[in-house]
């Protein structure tokens, strides 16, 4: 035998239906709240590009500043060589 009862009574409508009005709102209610998560999901998701583009930038930079301190320290480390072959020259003439 099984456990559950079968009372043989038909649906009874104990719980009321919603008017279409009610259908309605909530369906409004329920859009309203779908766009706002969008909306949020959007804000975050410029939010996280905005940063990785930052720091991307702030990486180029980094490895500009980088190539301009080596670069400086090239020509300086050429114009003390220039500087003294040019030393050398005034001393012959």
């Amino acid at each position: 035998m099984s456990n559950t009862v079968s009372t043989g009574f038909k649906k009874m409508n104990w719980v009321s239906k919603k008017t279409a009005w009610q259908e309605m709102q909530l369906a409004r209610q329920k859009r309203m709240a779908s766009a706002e998560r969008l909306d949020r999901m959007n804000t975050a998701a410029f939010g996280f590009q905005r940063a990785q583009t930052m720091q991307i930038q702030g990486v180029g930079e980094l490895a500009a500043q980088s190539a301009q301190a080596r670069m400086e320290a090239q020509v300086k480390e050429m114009r003390a060589e220039l500087e003294k072959r040019y030393a050398s020259f005034s001393k012959i003439a």
